[in-house]
């Protein structure tokens, strides 16, 4: 039995020559589009305008107070489709493949998305109805699931990041939370930086009652669960909402929408450590700076300038429907300009501003940056400063160690992102695994973005040797490597 985060994440370590062999079930491989019997259907627009914003505008400017008066069908189309749309189809000798704006690990895409909105317009042409909408990727259109105003006063838009289970861990197995949370967090930070380049106010919001949005999303949480909320705030207004928790439930039938395979297995660890980061804990002290929790403790601290101009090729909308995973890196020579761009993706705010920022902290590999000498460091991101905590070339290494994939010794730079899973379980107890993992992920997505933005390749990995990862990295007995993603150039952007 599961009884917190950090005995999860022990539990589905992965060790050397102790990795039990999987042979995928082909025939019953999840489906990776949820639809909805007998729904009424909103067709959202592709053809829309897009912001013409760079990425690293959008970053860098302040988070709006401005709420709208109302939120158009043709925005509500442009959200969607920059966060989290079809945006390219690639044919393999296998089948195919349809790309999103997002990664997800295995492209097996287990994150839903679901809003619920009050009268988006006052134009009879331009009017959604209120309700709650489950957002059909494949159609590019929104199922409405329930009618009528759920939102409390103030709130225009809310949005419902969700994972079904078994779509990951028909290959990943019992790791596979992991890479729900992992891909929850991408969904979340391309979502909000969506509205913050179309300049509407957000609110993220980790630390909700579970129950009652899987009861108001019509769930079966055997199989799917929610795993974020986010908010965008809108003009007051008369109307009342009561409790999710009283809201009628819905049929039986769109709780088996939730089912992906004829013959979904259960792995009782996904819901057990699941049931442990729903139950919400009170902490009077604030979780403390992992920075200095994790005991590689350097002494000299170098601030990172900002580049004098950002390497940018495309804009952040272009960026979004352009970006991929790329892993065919070259030994190349890294500008110091793209390094520093980089940085900066890093130390803005983003969604883990609206959560905790303390819940993880970030280091990375150099090897191949013109300027920057090769070796481990840690970013303190408060004033974008890095330490040097050994120098050396270690590319290799930690390709080693993230299952021998070689590929990885040819990228420039190794971000990777650690948290004491001791110290989240004291001061938030299992939710702050729930927590750091989500914060992993939306920080990835940032440099998924960024890197794509000015032309770099970008993939990230969530299966390595953890003992070893934590050896390497020099970390102390209770933390432990989350996530890492490569970045460097490539022989062919696209």
């Amino acid at each position: 039995m599961i009884s917190s985060g950090r005995e999860y994440h022990l539990h589905t370590g992965y060790e050397r020559r102790k990795l039990s062999g999987h042979l995928l079930d082909w025939a019953n491989q999840p489906d990776i589009y949820k639809e909805y019997p007998r729904t009424e259907k909103v067709m959202l627009s592709l053809d829309v305008p897009m912001p013409n914003e760079t990425f690293f505008q959008i970053i860098g400017k302040a988070d709006t107070d401005i709420r709208p008066e109302s939120i158009s069908l043709e925005e509500i189309s442009r959200i969607f489709a920059l966060a989290y749309s079809i945006t390219l189809k690639s044919r393999y000798p296998g089948g195919e493949f349809f790309h999103r704006s997002v990664p997800s690990a295995g492209g097996l895409y287990p994150c839903e998305l679901y809003m619920a909105n009050r009268n988006a317009s006052e134009s009879s042409e331009q009017n959604l109805q209120p309700g709650l909408y489950h957002y059909a990727v494949s159609k590019h259109a929104l199922e409405r699931l329930r009618p009528g105003n759920f939102l409390e006063k103030g709130c225009a838009l809310r949005f419902f990041v969700t994972a079904v289970f078994f779509r990951s861990a028909w290959k990943y197995r019992e790791r596979s939370y992991r890479y729900h949370l992992l891909d929850a967090g991408h969904l979340v930070e391309n979502l909000v930086l969506t509205l913050k380049s179309l300049g509407l106010p957000f609110r993220a919001n980790d630390d909700f009652e579970d129950r009652e949005a899987n009861h108001f999303l019509g769930l079966d949480p055997q199989k799917e669960v929610c795993l974020a909320i986010i908010d965008v705030p809108g003009m007051e207004s008369a109307s009342e909402t009561s409790r999710l928790s009283e809201i009628e439930t819905l049929p039986e039938a769109f709780r088996e929408a939730s089912r992906t395979s004829q013959k979904e297995i259960h792995y009782p660890a996904l819901t057990e450590i699941h049931e442990k980061t729903s139950r919400l804990t009170a902490s009077a002290n604030p979780l403390p700076d992992m920075l200095t929790n994790i005991c590689p403790r350097p002494i000299s601290w170098q601030n990172i300038p900002k580049p004098e101009t950002f390497p940018e090729k495309m804009n952040y909308a272009e960026a979004a429907i352009m970006r991929r995973s790329l892993r065919n890196f070259v030994r190349k020579s890294l500008p110091k300009a793209y390094y520093q761009s980089l940085i900066k993706i890093l130390c803005e705010g983003g969604a883990d501003d609206v959560g905790d920022k303390n819940a993880v902290c970030i280091g990375f590999l150099t090897e191949n940056i013109e300027g920057v000498e090769p070796g481990y460091y840690l970013l303190n991101r408060r004033d974008a400063s890095a330490a040097l905590v050994k120098s050396g070339f270690f590319m290799e290494k930690m390709a080693h160690i993230c299952l021998d994939q070689e590929w990885l010794a040819h990228a420039a730079l190794h971000f990777f992102f650690v948290t004491n899973l001791q110290i989240l379980e004291k001061h938030q107890g299992a939710r702050g695994y729930r927590h750091a993992m989500l914060r992993a992920g939306g920080s990835g997505q940032r440099i998924y973005l960024g890197a794509t933005a000015m032309g770099l390749g970008c993939c990230g990995i969530g299966a390595f040797y953890d003992k070893e990862a934590a050896e390497f990295l020099e970390l102390n007995e209770p933390s432990a490597m989350l996530y890492l993603l490569a970045v460097g150039q490539v022989k062919k952007f696209f």
